[in-house]
């Protein structure tokens, strides 16, 4: 009996280290090996040297909505991607109907080939051609990288591929694989059943939020020239969709013409604006037709006394004001991101030493215009905006940057905890004064965004407005409703 007893101990134990799931790099490799297989096996994937795609879609953005809940439907497109992974080269021709910031029809190519890319725009006959962004460029690299045909190579041959344990979502088990990308940590998704990748998620810095996980989710996957692939993709940012896209058709190894990647030596030859940083920001910048240009670039600031004591600060698309009180300043808009307000605090500081920014009034939570509100608190502003969406504030001030640590994340590591902030809600009017001058805020219903801020000097009979009479609101309306 004894010897038959421990006969099945000894099986089940054998049975049960059969089945335990090997984590390192030896299970990521064998979990690959399934996913190729699945996919169509390894030879197949490596035998795909160029891909053409045609697909329709939309994109939303999350942070240029009506309220910081909701999302606001930007654009229907087209999207044509012709790539020559063997060369190294890539074609996307991008067309869109705008609904957001305005009405409009919208069209690019853009160019990758020899370690640089071009942008084409305009005439489709005689486009005109420029360099492209550098954060343009090494974003939508990147996106080569990840493509579903790709991504199973990518990950085989990055740094630090592990495997590790599986989670489960919405009742889904998931084999979860981790590498890295281009400095990135990247997890990818297996189905525990099929084996193929569900999703992959890049962990990469975002303008207002910090460490933002960018994340494509694919589905409806059926067999293409040999290979199964998904016919469905949404592109998400820390859960929020931005894209959801249809794949209309997929070629593998199409007839490629080498005119689609050629770019001209003038452009070759172009200096290059913008580092080379993997931000999407920049992609859904130019998908609603709106300048990125700046982002990633040397800033410059200088203020201009429009009238005593107040001051435009110039030197970007976005501005800024500045309202000089007696013992201190007032600050009206943190736009663009963290260098942005760098350079603006330091033309502040040079031209009034001995005067604190008291205060930052935010006109409203897009991104474009508050992406770099956390740089003013961590200098000592009280942050002024809509009493509506101060949970907003907070979300942004608590949200981790790792990536690439602004001056607001410095200070948080010589502190407890969150540093605290202090905040100053708009609901219908208040007034900063410092007993002479006088700084009248209102809430201005508009079209344009649920909470907005508009601000008015009585004394010099002056209104600042962002995105107001953009946003097709008439400013003699503005003037009448609220700064009469």
């Amino acid at each position: 009996m004894m010897k038959r007893i421990s006969f099945l101990i000894v099986v089940l134990l054998v049975l049960q280290g059969c089945s335990r799931t090997e984590m390192g790099e030896t299970g990521a490799r064998q979990a690959l090996d399934q996913a190729a297989e699945a996919m169509g096996g390894w030879e197949a994937l490596r035998a795909v040297s160029s891909q053409r795609i045609e697909s329709t879609g939309s994109d939303w953005d999350p942070f240029q909505a009506n309220s910081p809940d909701e999302v606001r439907h930007i654009n229907d497109f087209t999207s044509t991607l012709v790539a020559d992974f063997q060369n190294g080269a890539a074609r996307v021709e991008f067309a869109a109907t705008t609904f957001y910031p305005r009405d409009n029809r919208i069209s690019y190519n853009e160019v990758l080939h020899d370690d640089l890319g071009m942008l084409e725009q305009g005439d489709t006959d005689d486009p005109a051609r420029s360099r492209m962004h550098g954060t343009l460029y090494a974003t939508e690299h990147r996106d080569l990288r990840r493509l579903p045909a790709r991504v199973l190579l990518t990950a085989s041959e990055a740094e630090g591929l592990t495997r590790l344990p599986d989670q489960s979502i919405k009742g889904t088990p998931y084999q979860v694989l981790q590498y890295r990308d281009s400095g990135l940590q990247v997890e990818m998704f297996l189905d525990a059943s099929t084996h193929l990748p569900s999703r992959v998620a890049y962990l990469e810095d975002d303008v207002l939020l910090g460490d933002t996980r960018n994340e494509f989710v694919w589905s409806d996957w059926r067999e293409a020239g040999g290979l199964q692939l998904p016919f469905t993709m949404e592109h998400r940012l820390n859960g929020h969709t931005f894209r959801k896209e249809q794949i209309q058709s997929v070629e593998n190894n199409p007839s490629l013409d080498a005119e689609l990647f050629a770019i001209p030596d003038e452009i070759r030859q172009a200096e290059e604006t913008g580092e080379r940083v993997i931000a999407h920001w920049v992609q859904r910048r130019a998908r609603m037709g709106v300048s990125y240009l700046n982002y990633a670039t040397p800033q410059q600031a200088s203020l201009e006394e429009v009238s005593p004591g107040l001051f435009l600060v110039g030197g970007a698309g976005h501005q800024s004001y500045v309202i000089e009180m007696n013992d201190h300043l007032v600050v009206i808009e943190a736009p663009l991101f963290e260098e942005r307000s760098l350079a603006v605090i330091a033309a502040i500081q040079e031209k009034f030493p001995d005067k604190p920014i008291r205060y930052l009034v935010m006109t409203h939570y897009h991104r474009d215009h508050s992406g770099g509100f956390r740089t003013y608190v961590a200098e000592g502003a009280t942050i002024v905006a809509p009493a509506a969406i101060q949970g907003f504030w907070n979300e942004v001030l608590s949200s981790p940057r790792t990536i690439e640590p602004d001056a607001f994340a410095q200070l948080a590591q010589n502190v407890e905890g969150t540093p605290q902030f202090s905040f100053e809600g708009v609901e219908e009017i208040k007034e900063l004064t410092d007993g002479d001058r006088v700084v009248r805020l209102y809430a201005v219903p508009n079209p344009h965004v649920q909470d907005m801020i508009g601000v008015y000097l009585p004394a010099e009979k002056a209104t600042i407005t962002a995105d107001l009479v953009s946003s097709g609101l008439n400013p003699d309306s503005v003037e009448e409703r609220a700064f009469a």
